[in-house]
């Protein structure tokens, strides 16, 4: 059976390497609804850029500064780089864009995903804090690292990137928006998994549309692959067993 791959999304890595191409400090928000795979897209930039050792990949949990801060330091001692100071610098809202700036420096990407909890008012300083550091890194020619932010809650980022009131107003340097799989993807990926049959691929495209995450969640559960019970077994394992992805959808 064949493996779950990356499919498509050309444009999107086309544009990412002209940002990390041009060899200067970058703030790039990248949108886009839940499970539409941004995620996904980070994680194949890093893989094929060769990045895993100068990349470090923060998702923002749903909790207080102290978590937030923890939440980093997780990161970066996951990755190895910068681990030594992350433990002494590392401990609230103020000195996480900090160390931000410092992996910048040595040529480090940050990504930070389910960046829209920092509208929350519980964490809404961060966003001067890091408007100081991304400023600072701004003007330093010699940075090349830079930020990628991540985010499916449309208001929420726009809140924090747009409104002309925010601390981070008119910091961004690139946006990327992430959409649904189109139907050249589809079938990229339809191919690679051996559903050839057009009544099939209209089946499944009928439940999941071009949504990347439905269609892991069919390979995940052993129905994406020719069979002639093929809506059963879908529908079974889909959204009906205990143990169904989309359960309750």
């Amino acid at each position: 059976m064949a493996e779950w791959g990356f499919y498509g999304r050309r444009t999107e890595l086309a544009e990412i390497d002209k940002i990390l191409a041009r060899g200067r400090f970058f703030f790039c928000a990248i949108s886009g609804r839940r499970r539409i795979g941004k995620t996904s897209l980070i994680q194949e930039v890093i893989r094929r850029r060769g990045l895993t050792e100068k990349a470090v990949y923060v998702q923002v949990p749903d909790s207080d500064a102290r978590g937030v801060a923890q939440a980093f330091e997780d990161a970066i001692e996951d990755v190895g780089f910068g681990t030594d100071f992350a433990r002494e610098t590392c401990s609230d809202l103020q000195t996480i864009p900090m160390l931000l700036y410092a992996l910048w420096t040595q040529n480090g990407v940050v990504v930070i995903d389910e960046f829209q909890y920092f509208n929350r008012r519980a964490l809404l300083e961060f966003q001067s804090h890091l408007q100081r550091e991304v400023d600072d890194a701004r003007s330093d020619t010699k940075i090349q690292g830079g930020l990628f932010t991540l985010g499916s809650i449309h208001t929420e980022m726009m809140a924090i990137l747009e409104d002309q009131a925010s601390p981070l107003f008119n910091r961004v340097t690139d946006r990327i928006e992430i959409g649904h799989w189109d139907f050249e993807t589809l079938f990229e990926m339809f191919r690679a998994h051996g559903v050839d049959d057009p009544h099939h691929r209209l089946f499944l495209w009928t439940l999941f549309e071009g949504v990347p995450k439905f269609y892991r969640d069919c390979f995940d559960q052993g129905v994406l692959h020719p069979a002639t019970d093929h809506r059963l077994q879908t529908l079974r394992k889909m959204f009906f067993e205990g143990s169904s992805p989309l359960t309750g959808c």
